[in-house]
């Protein structure tokens, strides 16, 4: 079982057998987050956010713009500093000053709205550049690892372009092979398909629910309530900088009880 709380409404426990990996609430613990609070000057957009993630376990995040889900993932590998509070990853102590962040999040993928890309670099050093640079790999090693993983994601015939040449698409997938040629623990996703077209979301998609199917662990904020359901073992709802509702995905979306998540799921359904 699995424990949010930082809720608006106390703490509730939920455990998921969704459509993700199943039974991953069995596993050890990934990540684990305590009372997580981040404020920018007067403003507080976490006020203490507090769950666990199994190791395999896929959980979705959803909210309404502003609802401070993004910070939180930022938070997650430190890319935002939280105020307070602790977060652990793959059993180390982020927030711990003494710990050597940069290693710490060499076990951590995150892939993003926009992509970010280098766009003067071919799609094959985009994909080992962190290989090269962060792990001291070589030129040969790191590009069998690049181009292994662009294989898996159907962009092998690409190696060589640059990614302005590409749709967005391809791009976003190109930004989850350079995640996964470092072989993560953990895969953290903001919002990977809200700047594509519709018609080049599904591809992207499909990417993710391979990788959940696959069992690697996964926090995904999104408002893609179907992916949510088919491949999410948890859903967590954040409404005002805390988690107002969190379950097992299917039984969340299917009766949720908070009224806010009622009304967050009637406008995006």
């Amino acid at each position: 079982m699995t424990t949010a709380t930082g809720k608006a409404g106390g703490t509730e426990t939920g455990g998921g057998t969704g459509g993700g990996s199943g039974g991953a609430a069995a596993a050890r613990t990934a990540i684990s987050v305590r009372d997580l609070r981040k404020s920018y000057g007067d403003t507080e957009i976490l006020r203490g956010v507090s769950f666990d993630v199994a190791q395999s376990e896929v959980l979705c995040v959803l909210g309404r713009s502003g609802s401070g889900k993004s910070t939180m993932l930022k938070c997650l590998n430190l890319l935002e500093a939280p105020t307070s509070g602790s977060v652990v990853v793959s059993g180390t102590t982020l927030t711990d000053p003494k710990v050597d962040v940069d290693a710490a999040r060499a076990k951590i993928g995150m892939v993003f709205q926009h992509f970010n890309l280098f766009g003067h670099l071919n799609v094959l050093d985009n994909v080992t550049l962190a290989l090269r640079h962060v792990r001291g790999m070589g030129r040969a090693e790191a590009a069998e690892i690049g181009n292994a993983q662009l294989a898996r994601l159907g962009l092998g015939h690409l190696a060589r372009q640059r990614p302005g040449n590409l749709s967005g698409g391809q791009q976003q997938r190109v930004a989850i092979a350079r995640s996964l040629a470092m072989s993560p623990e953990v895969m953290l996703f903001d919002e990977a398909t809200s700047a594509l077209d519709p018609e080049l979301v599904g591809d992207v998609l499909a990417v993710m629910r391979e990788l959940a199917g696959t069992g690697m662990t996964m926090v995904v904020v999104t408002h893609e309530i179907g992916f949510a359901r088919e491949a999410a073992d948890r859903v967590m709802f954040m409404d005002d900088g805390v988690i107002a509702e969190e379950g097992e995905a299917r039984s969340v979306l299917d009766a949720p009880s908070s009224p806010r998540f009622r009304e967050f799921l009637s406008k995006v359904l």
